[in-house]
């Protein structure tokens, strides 16, 4: 039990010396006052970060004013050891150190990044609202400016929660990153403009921890260390061959003159309210675009094509312009508004255009094929040969040109200059040149040789009527015997036959029987006359 208690008071000691901006182990520096005030008399010692960053840069970044937290608080933004300490924002102010543009400098130096100071009821009312949505807005600014994606550090939220309580269960860690995620876009839609587009995951690794007692600060602390030591972004990625305070002044001062990202948030809100608007306008006409392209796809047109598609896109943006209409007011995203919106229409616009193009292609198909199955039978009744063939067809031409025509008119988008006019001309060219062409194609062919086919097998049927007579004779001859032998002769001669035939079955008692106890005649004739009238 002795042991078990030296044990736990050694780590309490070791996490206070490890927080404690007044470590034993290394010398503190201050880089920025409680004012904002950089101290530019501030020197580091040359062991403190390498040249190459191999030490591992680790940034935590507190939650000013907060009291009873894990992560104690500072006004002030020093170094002690490898480990940046800096005050995050305030909801309050919007200047100095308050606006959070301290740790935000600090942030883009190291290599892994520790937000302390988030609570429970930070996470399920949305950080976005927060103090540390701000904070995490200059830092999302500062990276963004310095373009140095491509390098990712780590960042930790740290998402402190009472000993003892039952809710860590409601801990969401996905929805965290997601609301991050928001905040990273509406900054960079702000930053760069909406049309270059950044993902988080090109500057920071995001990863959420549960902050319960002071081992898992900790774990956090340790996990964050050693995070830094294996990035692949080193301080020197940054600094240059500049020394360490120097950088940090730069970034500071820039950070100082830039544009204030993250207040007022109903700017960066509005920007995000956009981009959902943007994903929620599309996604309702996604399912309606999806029928028609499958429509299409089968090779059938969608009826009333034109008529429907610009009652689409008129929806579509209207519900676009009503779920935004907040964000016109305000100077910076109303710009930005204007720009999500173009990029809305663009993409509808160029959709139903190819929608448009697809269909005017399946009906052109289906045009001149039903064109040339019409002049296959008209060929049928009147052939090649005939001189009224060409003058004949014309009618046929301009009636299939006809129904193109009415068909076309209802693919029609004139919102979009989506017009018929150019797939008539081009229909009647190639209506025409089917038809000077017809003679020479295959389909005439062969349908020419069936004909001839026809022609030569078919048989002659006679001028006149006639009435053939013929003559079958069929002779028995039945002497004595009992039925041993049986024979049969016959003799054609045009339409007449003789059949004679020889059974020695006179004596056979059934025979006789058969008789009524006679004898069956020696001989006996069964002449046949056949009569075939053809009329």
């Amino acid at each position: 039990m002795t042991m078990s208690r030296s044990k736990g008071a050694l780590a309490l000691l070791l996490l206070s010396s490890f927080l404690s901006s007044s470590s034993t182990h290394a010398a503190t520096t201050t880089l920025v006052d409680s004012t904002g005030s950089l101290n530019k008399a501030s020197t580091l010692p040359p062991t403190t970060f390498k040249e190459d960053g191999s030490s591992g840069v680790v940034a935590l970044l507190t939650s000013p004013g907060t009291t009873g937290s894990f992560f104690p608080p500072v006004t002030t933004v020093i170094v002690d050891g490898s480990i940046l300490k800096a005050p995050g924002a305030s909801l309050e102010e919007s200047t100095g150190l308050a606006r959070g543009i301290g740790a935000a400098a600090a942030g883009t130096l190291a290599d892994a990044v520790v937000l302390g100071g988030v609570t429970m009821g930070d996470v399920e009312g949305g950080l976005a609202g927060t103090r540390h949505g701000r904070t995490l807005a200059e830092l999302f600014s500062s990276v963004l400016q310095s373009k140095k994606s491509g390098s990712a550090s780590t960042l930790i939220v740290a998402v402190e929660e009472a000993s003892g309580a039952s809710s860590s269960s409601s801990l969401d860690a996905d929805s965290i990153k997601e609301n991050i995620e928001e905040i990273f876009d509406g900054v960079a839609a702000l930053v760069l403009g909406v049309n270059d587009e950044e993902e988080l995951s090109g500057y920071f690794n995001v990863e959420v921890a549960l902050v319960k007692s002071s081992e898992d600060v900790t774990k956090v602390m340790d996990q964050a260390a050693k995070a830094a030591a294996t990035s692949t972004k080193s301080s020197s990625s940054v600094m240059g061959s500049k020394p360490f305070s120097t950088a940090f002044s730069e970034i500071y001062s820039t950070l100082s003159s830039s544009p204030d990202y993250a207040d007022p948030t109903p700017v960066a809100e509005a920007i995000l309210a956009c981009n959902d608007a943007y994903s929620r306008a599309f996604g309702m006409s996604r399912a309606k675009i999806a029928s028609w392209k499958h429509r299409a796809s089968r090779g059938l047109l969608v009826d009333k094509f034109g008529m429907n598609a610009d009652s689409l896109l008129q929806r579509t943006l209207d519900l676009f312009d009503r779920d935004t209409m907040a964000a016109a007011g305000l100077p910076s995203a109303g710009e930005q508004r204007l720009m999500i919106r173009q990029r809305l229409q663009q993409r509808m616009e160029k959709t139903l255009n190819d929608l448009f193009d697809v269909q005017m292609g399946i009906l052109e198909k289906k045009t001149l094929k039903k064109f040339n199955h019409s002049l296959l039978k008209k060929m049928s009744k009147d052939g090649l040969d005939s001189a009224q063939f060409f003058e004949d067809n014309a009618t046929a031409l301009r009636t299939a040109l006809f129904a193109f025509e009415t068909s076309a008119a209802l693919l029609e988008i004139p919102s979009l200059s989506l017009t018929k006019s150019n797939a008539v001309r081009d229909v009647t060219g190639k209506l025409n040149n089917a038809l000077m062409t017809f003679p020479d194609s295959p389909a005439a062919k062969i349908k020419a040789m069936k004909k001839v086919e026809q022609t030569v097998s078919k048989k002659k049927k006679p001028s006149e009527g006639s009435i053939d007579l013929a003559l079958d004779v069929v002779a028995m001859i039945r002497p004595d015997g009992f039925g041993n032998l049986q024979g049969f002769a016959g003799y054609q001669l045009g339409p007449h036959s003789v059949t004679v035939g020889c059974h020695n079955d006179a004596d056979d008692p059934q025979v006789i029987a058969q008789f009524g106890g006679v004898r069956p005649p020696f001989i006996r004739v069964q002449p046949k006359l056949k009569l075939e009238v053809e009329l």
